[in-house]
């Protein structure tokens, strides 16, 4: 299905079809040995929140009372209703999400997660595995996958799952989970499968100690000639080492960017988002599907599910600056019904 984010919004079926968007890869594993939820329960990570948090760097964002109230904005950047809120970011990112986030990133975040985003894909273009690999940067995830891991243990037995959950949406870690526990499934496909044994068998045994140590070990496995990676990174990436990716080539100065998010979360210096992506470069559309984040500090980490898919541009969008996009939306959201 064609993910036409910036299209699908000026033809007034915006957040129907941004809604559909967001669907994961399909085949992708959710068995990870640390999950205690389902893939419906990830889903609930959208109603986990019914406040919005402003933007940190904006500020002109309505708080989240004002959003609740359903207060609108509307100015050259920002465009806020009590269902969505859209901003044109750095002239070329036109930013959308449905005020149902845990957090909201700043602008700068959105910023370096598309950056991120591009570093993984050029590196499968360019068919460099060891760069590939590296914008995963599993490494900076070994301490929130064991932290997350004790909490897991602290609610298996003795408390249900809803109270696991509430507890997650309490401390701001429902997208935190979710995203981690994708990450953890990747791992268990890329990591050495010795150590992945070892490290089910500590889980089992509720050793967070030992579950460190052996986390080390298995971001350490994840390296270009492993068993592991030589015979399970095509199918579990976006990476092919036997044909050709989509390839985006020159993009231009005037590309724009359509980022679609649908789940955000904060916790301490660490932040984790799921998105939609799509790419406007001269007459041509691109739409990467989606994608998941995750950075701690400065250190961004990114997990693409599918590789980018041309479609054809809408006529109307042809020609058109991100700014010109921008308002052309704004009328169309605010245009009576017919």
């Amino acid at each position: 299905m064609a993910k036409k984010i910036l299209a699908a919004a000026l033809a007034l079926v915006m957040c129907a079809s941004l809604a559909a968007c967001g669907d994961k890869k399909e085949d992708k594993d959710n068995s990870s040995k640390a999950s205690k939820t389902s893939d419906s329960s990830k889903a609930d990570v959208q109603t986990t929140s019914d406040e919005t948090a402003p933007d940190e760097t904006t500020s002109d964002e309505t708080t989240a009372d004002e959003d609740k109230a359903g207060a609108p904005v509307n100015n050259d950047t920002t465009f806020q209703t009590a269902e969505v809120t859209m901003k044109l970011i750095n002239n070329n990112i036109i930013y959308i999400d449905e005020n149902n986030l845990e957090t909201r990133p700043t602008n700068e975040e959105v910023q370096a997660a598309i950056d991120a985003i591009f570093k993984q894909y050029k590196a499968a273009e360019d068919k460099d595995k060891q760069a590939f690999l590296d914008t995963f940067s599993f490494d900076i995830l070994k301490e929130p996958m064991a932290e997350l891991c004790d909490i897991s243990f602290k609610y298996d037995n003795d408390h249900s799952d809803e109270e696991f959950q509430q507890y997650l949406a309490s401390t701001n870690q429902t997208t935190k989970y979710a995203v981690v526990d994708d990450v953890i499934g990747l791992l268990e496909k890329l990591g050495d499968s010795d150590v992945n044994d070892k490290l089910s068998d500590a889980m089992e045994a509720k050793d967070g100690a030992k579950i460190r140590e052996l986390l080390n070990k298995l971001t350490d496995s994840v390296k270009p000639d492993a068993e592991a990676v030589k015979t399970n990174l095509d199918t579990a990436t976006i990476f092919n080492s036997k044909e050709d990716i989509q390839k985006m080539g020159d993009l231009g100065d005037d590309v724009i960017y359509g980022f679609f998010l649908e789940y955000s979360g904060k916790y301490e210096d660490q932040l984790y988002m799921r998105l939609t992506f799509s790419v406007l470069a001269g007459d041509k559309e691109y739409d990467l599907g989606g994608v998941e984040t995750w950075s701690v500090g400065d250190d961004f980490g990114v997990y693409l599910t599918n590789q980018a898919e041309e479609v054809d541009m809408e006529e109307d969008m042809k020609g058109m600056s991100a700014k010109q996009i921008f308002e052309a939306m704004k009328l169309q959201m605010t245009a009576p019904e017919e």
